[in-house]
């Protein structure tokens, strides 16, 4: 069989023809097709951290109800500013029915923050060591939010079983700036 120039070159043309479209079409579109894998990937990590986000923010959701429902109820405990008079009120008489004798009580100066202000109130009480520590415990129980930063407990020379005790007792109430926003 004899092939003539023509005939081979068709077979040449024919061989050609795949190496081309392998070159020119399957290359190409293989190396887009592993771009779009490796994107696809990409996206569904950020997908997964997405989904993990959402699930935090749904938590965060209840968490923020949560604190605020407890914002809500310590803002219902704090006394407006003409109100610390009777809380004032309440210590004292709280004092008088544990047996002590309540000597003096100095009101320092207000600490204001834009929800609040604190009132420090230095007492001095002396009495019998049991009705202080009752004082105490009822102290711990008032529906107002009260604190007790500093205490000097000492006993009292003369008697046995009694106390001479300085307090300051810081009362919480609504800053003014609060109230009229």
């Amino acid at each position: 069989m004899h092939f003539s120039l023509r005939e081979a070159m068709f077979i040449l043309l024919l061989i050609m023809l795949p190496v081309a479209a392998y070159f020119f079409v399957f290359q190409p579109r293989n190396e887009q097709i592993a771009g779009a894998r490796a994107e696809i990937l990409k996206k569904q990590a950020k997908l997964r951290h997405l989904e993990a986000a959402t699930k935090d923010i749904e938590d965060l959701g209840i968490e923020i109800e949560r604190l605020e429902e407890t914002i809500d109820l310590f803002e219902h405990k704090l006394p407006a500013a003409r109100e610390v008079e009777v809380v004032l009120r309440e210590v004292w008489q709280l004092a008088t029915k544990n047996s002590l004798q309540p000597k003096g009580v100095r009101t320092d100066k207000p600490l204001s923050t834009a929800q609040y202000a604190e009132l420090p109130l230095r007492m001095s009480i002396s009495g019998d060591f049991d009705g202080f520590y009752k004082f105490l415990l009822e102290l711990e129980k008032l529906p107002r939010i009260t604190r007790m930063p500093n205490m000097v407990l000492k006993k009292a020379p003369d008697a046995q079983g009694e106390v001479n005790a300085d307090v300051v007792l810081s009362i919480f109430y609504e800053s003014p700036s609060a109230i009229s926003s």
